[in-house]
């Protein structure tokens, strides 16, 4: 356990960067997490907005991801129905559908949209995992801020 602590001390993982818009975000989650049992008043103040901001950002980021993945969607069977409506040289004929299929597969189109696609889905997985980090960093200043009234 002690090993995971330094890892996410110091590792780049931890270093949130996501792009909404035209707005960057970027701060280090490990930071943002952290507790100060001394200013637990502060912390129960602050967590609400910081919450707030990064269960916004998530819900819009998995709209943009669903919004990507119909566009990849898109772009996939614009390059379908173009293959498909070609004439095959060798066969004087359009291509079967299995042909077609290959070369949607190969539009670089469509290799674009997966990317973009692809980079959607990663940043709400980001979000959702800094979501539910922040989630547990909540059960534990309601358990700090118990123990803390009961010793008082």
């Amino acid at each position: 356990m002690r090993k995971l602590r330094k890892y996410a001390s110091s590792s780049s993982l931890m270093d949130i960067k996501i792009t909404y818009g035209n707005e960057t975000f970027e701060f280090n989650l490990f930071e943002e997490l952290v507790v100060d049992e001394n200013r637990i008043n502060r912390e129960i103040q602050e967590q609400p907005s910081s919450y707030a901001f990064l269960a916004m950002l998530h819900k819009k980021l998995f709209r943009i991801s669903k919004d990507k993945k119909m566009e990849m969607e898109k772009a996939y069977a614009r390059a379908y129905m173009k293959a498909k409506s070609q004439i095959d040289s060798d066969t004087n004929r359009l291509y079967p559908k299995e042909s077609a299929k290959e070369m949607a597969t190969k539009s670089p189109n469509y290799h674009l949209a997966i990317r973009y696609y692809h980079q959607a889905e990663e940043d709400w997985g980001v979000i959702d995992a800094c979501v539910k980090s922040f989630e547990q960093r909540k059960d534990l200043i309601q358990t700090l801020s118990a123990n803390i009234r009961k010793t008082n």
